[in-house]
């Protein structure tokens, strides 16, 4: 009997240790995803604004054969508020702002913004933007969470209840569609 309950503890301690430490190691990996980039860009006189590249895996010669990412965002709130734009990849969790593959701000120069984005690789992506018209630096929402500042996500998706998921708003990047248009919603 003594026997019995030295092995059963033995397996509990191990089954334990084993689970703290597959935990610990969770916990101090690195995520899959790329940290935020913030780039500031501002629209020229006809609001189209283009953003430098950073370095990137990708090679130089590769990214000067694609086509950039061209947005085209309407009905703006303000002809100068910072417009900010979240690029969430399939493996990030949309549309939280802790969680973006990279962040772009524009600033527009009229109620219509046309920017260039040069420096993403050709995928899948989902776009979720917002108007700083309060010049706050986030998204301002209302005490039940809705957004106070026009937003607007790809596809033009429009929420009902609830956030709309990566699905709802994923688009195709490459060589033939290199354009999104998104309206927002004020």
């Amino acid at each position: 009997m003594k026997t019995r309950l030295k092995l059963i503890i033995y397996i509990f301690i191990t089954i334990t240790i084993s689970i703290t430490m597959i935990h610990c190691k969770s916990k101090k990996a690195p995520k899959e995803t790329p940290a935020v980039t913030t780039k500031d860009a501002t629209a020229d006189k006809d609001t189209t604004a283009a953003v430098e590249p950073e370095k990137t895996a990708m090679a130089p010669e590769a990214l000067a054969k694609q086509e950039p990412l061209t947005l085209i965002i309407t009905n703006l709130a303000s002809a100068t508020a910072t417009v900010t734009v979240g690029v969430y990849g399939t493996k990030n969790k949309f549309p939280d702002p802790n969680d973006q593959l990279k962040e772009y701000k524009f600033k527009p120069h009229g109620l219509k913004l046309i920017a260039k984005i040069p420096d993403l690789k050709f995928g899948t992506y989902a776009l979720a933007t917002y108007q700083d018209v309060k010049n706050t630096g986030k998204i301002s929402k209302n005490l039940i969470g809705i957004p106070t500042d026009p937003y607007a996500f790809s596809n033009n998706y429009k929420p009902v209840v609830k956030a709309p998921g990566f699905t709802d708003c994923k688009f195709e990047y490459d060589a033939k569609n290199h354009s999104v248009t998104m309206n927002m919603i004020k």
